[in-house]
C-alpha cells in the first residue's frame, strides 16, 4: 500500500512541482493560465508513468536492496517518461520525431528521473528486509 501512495501521488507531485517551478521562471507570474496548464498536463502524463515504474519497483524490491534498486527504478522511469513522450507525438503527427522533440522527450525523462528514485526509496519496507536475513529454525 506504501508503494502505491508513493508512486501514484508523491511521484506525479514531485514532477509537477518541478514543472512548476520551471513554468514560474519562464513564463514569469504573468501568465497563469500557462504555468497552470503544464503543471496540470505533467501531473497528468506523468501519473501512467509513474504507475508502471512503481509495478517494476514492486516487482524488483523482493530480489534486489534498496540501494540498487532505486537508480535502476528512476532510470526506467526515465525511459518510460521518453517513450510516451516520443510515441504521443509520432501518435499524432505521424511523422519521425524531429531532434527537437527527441531532446523535450530527454528532458522529460530527466525531470522524471529524481522523483521515481525518491519513491523507490522512500517505499522501502525495512521491516521485511530485517526478518528477511534471520536464520530460520527448524
Amino acid at each position: 500500500m506504501k508503494r502505491t501512495v508513493m508512486f501514484l501521488l508523491l511521484g506525479p507531485s514531485l514532477v509537477a512541482l518541478a514543472v512548476w517551478m520551471v513554468a514560474v521562471a519562464i513564463a514569469g507570474r504573468i501568465d497563469d493560465a500557462f504555468v497552470a496548464l503544464c503543471t496540470t498536463a505533467s501531473f497528468l502524463l506523468t501519473l501512467p508513468v509513474s504507475a508502471i515504474t512503481g509495478l517494476v519497483d514492486g516487482y524488483l524490491a523482493p530480489t534486489l536492496p534498496a540501494p540498487f534498486r532505486a537508480p535502476l527504478t528512476a532510470a526506467i522511469g526515465a525511459a518510460l517518461a521518453s517513450g510516451l513522450v516520443l510515441a504521443l507525438f509520432t501518435t499524432a503527427y505521424a511523422t519521425a520525431a524531429p531532434p527537437e522533440v527527441v531532446n523535450g522527450a530527454l528532458c522529460a525523462g530527466l525531470f522524471l528521473l529524481l522523483p521515481m528514485g525518491v519513491c523507490s526509496l522512500l517505499s522501502n519496507d525495512i521491516d521485511r528486509q530485517r526478518h528477511s536475513i534471520e536464520p530460520v529454525c527448524a
